[in-house]
């Protein structure tokens, strides 16, 4: 109910019908009490006075779909509306009771009507917008959602679920201005800031996410998405204490928490294990994993946790028992690669960026130097480089952006694949995008600074594009040995959408694909590349280092060698691995895990 809120007691004083407004008190204080019995003899009892009541069939309605009973809460809400069709509060709660019962285009056909009587009555828009939202139609529901502001332009709950129609479409700016106003215009309400705090840590803006999720459990201690939140930022500030303290705080409130669980355990060290409370968590999750009617996702998110812990302790057998259980279980909510639109996503990225096709557009996009986009497969090797890169004081690492395949995608037409992005682009579009993607890049980043690295991996995809916007920027190409990166990728919680890191013969091939795409850059690619070897950065740090300082064009600075003191926020799986001095520990790691996952050898013997 909360989604669709109350609108029985905001019509203007006047129109109440004579009784009901004692009624609603009398109704609103057995509910606090959580007498709901008494909420239903209430309406009855005054049925059974006046048998056209409007105000107690409206309420009886919302009470039967409350306990599931469709019947007779559609009943009772259609008789209001039959008893007063032009009282827009009737048709609103019928709208209400639709969706209570999960009909969205019943309840959206309902609050049309009730802005049809009274196009003033801004619950009617919200609960329109909100029915639209869940229905898809999102051009439908940012006009419902407009409408209700410009009625009430204090409303927090229409911002907040306007700001997530937006983040929807890719406009964070407008979703931040929008979860910004929702925390202003309702100060106790927690969900404003802690989604405002989730989009500002998107955005790399840690710290004052941190400040958010703190005032969101100020104001509602048991507000779990708070906590959660909270959890994931201190992980990307290198407080790993305190970040599990944050996840033990959901557990305690919600034992079932699977991704809670999963990042707690991933925590846990040997030391912990004399903690009766961690050891009985550990020991919950041990068993969720297994637990054969446990959810197949709350099963892979427990599941990457605890391969995690076990391959930290280098209890290599059970990591990479509890690693293949956690991947079936996302293999089969997620399904399988398509290997086919693989290979035909990366034939038509070759056939499209050939020949002559950067010649003839030489004077595309702007001249602009500062984009470094650091490339390759996950685990590779960009996190480290990004970190010692910003360690420099000329050069700021802006973390994994989506900027950039957002843009190439916002160029499209429906029915046109993303890799056909740049053949559509003129020279006043792309300089349109690529003026977009750096306000996005320099975000949070020094003026002063010459370089801002982009460290979004899969950009390998777009740098055809990318050098149609940006003719002067530079790209780093992360290369590490194919079994380790693999092993790496697949002991992972990524994006369910990344069907590939689940199954190694699926890596092996997604590698031979982007391997294919990566020796067309060298030929074709008229931006300056870097090839960086992961092992021979760990081998001799200061070399390589150098080497990727003198690529950028600037004067070496020593800071790059301590880049693990670095006090920035790293929002990737490697957050603690670039916390630590150099090592090479990492390097031919897939030997220890050999016997235990033989399909490993297989997929990648070629």
């Amino acid at each position: 109910m909360s989604e669709f809120p109350d609108t029985s007691a905001q019509m203007p004083a006047g129109e109440v019908p004579v009784g009901s407004s004692a009624l609603f008190d009398e109704l609103n204080s057995a509910l606090e009490e959580g007498d709901v019995p008494e909420a239903f003899r209430l309406c009855e009892a005054c049925l059974e006075r006046s048998s056209d009541d409007t105000d107690a069939y409206r309420h009886l309605g919302l009470f039967h779909a409350a306990s599931g009973a469709r019947g007779p809460a559609l009943k009772a809400a259609m008789r209001a509306c039959e008893l007063a069709p032009e009282d827009v509060r009737s048709w609103s709660d019928l709208g209400r009771v639709y969706a209570m019962l999960g009909d969205m285009e019943g309840a959206a056909h309902c609050f049309s009507e009730a802005v049809e009587i009274d196009a003033r009555y801004a619950d009617a828009w919200h609960n329109l917008g909100t029915a639209c939202k869940q229905l898809g139609k999102c051009d439908a529901a940012f006009r419902a959602f407009k409408n209700a502001l410009l009625i009430d332009p204090k409303r927090a709950d229409t911002y907040l679920n306007l700001a997530t129609l937006l983040v929807q479409a890719g406009q964070f700016e407008d979703a931040v201005v929008a979860l910004e106003r929702a925390a202003k215009h309702d100060e106790t309400m927690p969900h404003a800031r802690s989604r405002l705090a989730q989009r500002l840590s998107e955005k790399g803006r840690v710290k004052r996410a941190e400040s958010l999720f703190r005032q969101s459990l100020a104001m509602d201690p048991d507000h779990v998405e708070g906590w959660v939140g909270l959890g994931s930022v201190l992980e990307d500030i290198g407080e790993r204490e305190v970040a599990r303290g944050a996840y033990l705080n959901v557990l305690r409130r919600r034992p079932d928490h699977a991704h809670a669980l999963g990042k707690y355990v991933a925590l846990l060290d040997e030391s912990d294990m004399s903690d009766e409370e961690a050891a009985a968590w550990l020991a919950r999750t041990e068993q969720a994993v297994r637990h054969k009617n446990a959810p197949d996702e709350t099963k892979a998110l427990i599941g990457y946790g605890l391969c995690m812990f076990h391959h930290r302790r280098e209890d290599h057998a059970a990591a990479a028992e509890a690693g293949a259980l956690a991947n079936a279980a996302r293999r089969n909510s997620a399904g399988p690669m398509d290997r086919e639109k693989l290979v035909t996503r990366v034939d038509n990225i070759v056939s499209t960026y050939s020949g002559d096709f950067f010649r003839e557009r030489m004077s595309y996009g702007v001249g602009n130097e500062q984009p470094v986009f650091i490339v390759g497969l996950p685990r590779s090797g960009t996190t480290l480089t990004e970190q010692i890169l910003s360690s420099h004081p000329r050069f700021h690492g802006a973390g994994e952006l989506s900027d950039l395949s957002r843009l190439a995608a916002s160029v499209l037409n429906d029915d046109d694949p993303v890799w056909r992005a740049a053949a559509m682009l003129d020279e006043a579009t792309s300089r349109k995008l690529a003026g977009a993607y750096l306000r996005a890049l320099r975000g949070g980043a020094p003026r002063t600074v010459l370089r801002i690295c982009d460290k979004q991996p899969l950009n390998f995809f777009q740098l055809g594009f990318a050098a149609l916007l940006f003719p002067n920027a530079r790209v780093i190409h992360c290369r590490r040995d194919p079994r380790d990166t693999a092993l790496s990728i697949w002991m992972q919680n990524f994006n369910p959408d990344q069907r590939w890191s689940t199954n190694f013969d699926d890596l092996a091939f997604y590698r031979a694909q982007y391997e294919r795409l990566m020796a067309h850059w060298h030929e074709h690619l008229p931006l300056k590349v870097l090839d960086l070897q992961y092992e021979d950065v760990v081998v001799d740090l200061e070399t390589q280092a150098r080497r990727l300082v003198s690529f950028l064009g600037t004067e070496w600075d020593p800071a790059c060698l301590n880049f693990h003191k670095s006090k920035r926020a790293v929002q990737t799986p490697s957050r603690w691995q670039v916390r630590q001095p150099i090592y090479t520990r990492a390097v031919a790691r897939w030997k220890a895990y050999v016997k235990h996952l033989p399909d490993l050898q297989r997929a990648f013997a070629k």
